[in-house]
This record gives C-alpha cells, sequence and structure tokens, in this order.
C-alpha cells in the first residue's frame, strides 16, 4: 500500500513541479507543444517498443481495440443526440468532446508507473481503437456536419493518421505482435534508455500545460457535458469490470482509462470545426485534475494484490 501510494503521490508531483516551473517562469504553456511532440514522437514509442519487444499477444485481447472503439463510439453518439436540436458546430462541438482518452501521454504513464509494462500494452490495444475512434470517426463526424459536403474528407483524415507518430508506432506494434516479430537487442537497450524518460516528460507535460481558469459563462456547459462523461464513465466502468471476459489486470486497466483526461487533440479539432475551442480547453482541464486524482484512487480501491 505505501509503495502504491508513494508511486501515486511521485506521479503527482512531477505534475507540481511542471506547474511550479511554469509559476517561477522557467516554462509558459506554449512550451507544453514542445513536450508534447517529445512524449508522443520520442518517449512513448520508444517506451512502448520496449515493453511489447517480448511479450507474445493474446488474440483474445485484441477485443480490446474493439471495446474501445464501441465505448467511445458510443460516447459520441450519446453527445451528438444530446445537441441533436442545437446548432451544427454545438453537434460538431459534441460529437468531439464527448468521448475521447488522453491514454499515450497521461493514462500510459500513468498505468506504467503503477501496474509495470503489461498495463503499458493493454492500455496500448484500448488507445489503438481509441486513435481510430477520435482521429477517424469523431474528426470525420464533425467535420462532415459543419463543411461542405461536397468535400472529401477521408484523404484528409489519412493525412491526419499518418503524420501522427503515436499511430505510427501503435500500428507498427500491432503489426510486430501479429508477426511475431521482435526488435534486436542493441536497438532495444537504445529505446529502454530513452522510454525511461517518458512518465517524467509526461507528467510534466501535464504540468506545464494545465489551466484552470475557470470563466462563468462556460461553467455550467462545462459541468453538463463532464457531468454526462463520468455518469458514462461509472456504468461503463462497473460492466466492464464484471462482464468482460479479460485477466482482472487487463479490466482494471480499462475502469482506470475511463476516468482518464479528454484527448489532448480534441481542442485542436474543436478549432478546425469551428467550434467553442475554449470550452474544450476548459473541459480538457478539468478532465486532467480528475483523471489525477481517479485513477490512482480506483487502483488503491481495486487492485487486490495492493
Amino acid at each position: 500500500m505505501i509503495d502504491i501510494v508513494t508511486r501515486a503521490l511521485s506521479l503527482v508531483a512531477i505534475v507540481g513541479i511542471g506547474l511550479g516551473i511554469k509559476r517561477l517562469g522557467w516554462a509558459t504553456k506554449d512550451d507544453f507543444r514542445l513536450l508534447s511532440k517529445l512524449v508522443l514522437g520520442v518517449t512513448l514509442p520508444c517506451a512502448l517498443f520496449t515493453s511489447f519487444n517480448d511479450y507474445h499477444l493474446d488474440y483474445a485481447l485484441l477485443g480490446l481495440v474493439l471495446l474501445a472503439l464501441v465505448i467511445n463510439i458510443t460516447q459520441q453518439l450519446i453527445g451528438y443526440l444530446l445537441a441533436r436540436r442545437k446548432s451544427r458546430q454545438e453537434q460538431a462541438f459534441a460529437v468531439l468532446n464527448s468521448g475521447s482518452y488522453n491514454i499515450g501521454a497521461f493514462a500510459t504513464p500513468y498505468l506504467g508507473g503503477f501496474m509495470g509494462p503489461h498495463a503499458m500494452i493493454y492500455s496500448t490495444l484500448f488507445d489503438f481503437g481509441t486513435a481510430f475512434a477520435s482521429a477517424g470517426v469523431a474528426y470525420g463526424w464533425a467535420l462532415g456536419l459543419v463543411r461542405d459536403r461536397n468535400r472529401r474528407l477521408l484523404p484528409e483524415l489519412a493525412v491526419a493518421l499518418v503524420r501522427s507518430p503515436v499511430f505510427v508506432a501503435y500500428l507498427a506494434l500491432l503489426t510486430m505482435l501479429v508477426l511475431r516479430w521482435r526488435l534486436p537487442d542493441p536497438v532495444i537497450t537504445f529505446t529502454a534508455t530513452v522510454g525511461a524518460a517518458n512518465p517524467f516528460l509526461a507528467m510534466l507535460m501535464i504540468g506545464v500545460g494545465l489551466e484552470l481558469k475557470l470563466q462563468r459563462s462556460k461553467y455550467v456547459a462545462a459541468a453538463r457535458m463532464l457531468a454526462i462523461r463520468y455518469g458514462f464513465a461509472i456504468v461503463a466502468a462497473v460492466l466492464c469490470w464484471y462482464l468482460l471476459p479479460f485477466p482482472l489486470e487487463a479490466r482494471l486497466v480499462v475502469v482506470m482509462i475511463l476516468f482518464a483526461p479528454i484527448a489532448s487533440m480534441m481542442p485542436i479539432f474543436t478549432a478546425r470545426a469551428g467550434a467553442d475551442v475554449e470550452l474544450s480547453t476548459l473541459m480538457n482541464s478539468i478532465s486532467i485534475v480528475i483523471g489525477i486524482v481517479m485513477m490512482p484512487t480506483l487502483y488503491l480501491v481495486l487492485n487486490p494484490a495492493q
């Protein structure tokens, strides 16, 4: 128990360091972009390749990819139905910001710190489905709502996915797992060294980027949408915990991910859809704080080996 609490507090303390260096002027919120590029493009892929290299895939666990697709698309559908009588921009906003999870830069470092490499594998499989649902289905759906119906969106979506280093890394990892390929030891020595920096950089990035400047005009809307999000998370978590035919560790990972923050790319997609970026950013920031509290709490409550 003490070890788990210590690890949780260590990760939170790194977030505090990020907030602290921003307050001291050593970093600004604009540095979040650089840190996110380092995490998503360098340290996280290296950590994932290291974790996956000696892992033999249980093909039944590919169901985590499908589960992520179902969960994310269900949330998008709920958001759309609740906003169906509103403007196209508001419908697009609801589709984009109702689902999605910040797994690569937030949940995976947390889970890796708590539970080790296998947890990162489970979260990566879930993230693969989330990436398709968020960067594919939600993005295309939102743009289809607000743009010319005759415009071709598939090429734009394909380019966005190909340019995402994490998505490409996930695709490569899934291919390696299915074909049972592994990287040579010298390469793994390099990736292990670089990947070891991922938990620190990811938590530092969250601290640097964390903003909680609440505006009264946005508070009610943010509270309403987040209440729907976490109401869904509670129901889905109970169903997943008791009904999924996966190992306990995999079910615990899924339950924790359901309380992870909204994906950091959603404010960007919201801007491209011409929707309310300020509200999206506000919801994102609040969801980070909720994730920081809820994920270690769920681990302490549900993990029988603590």
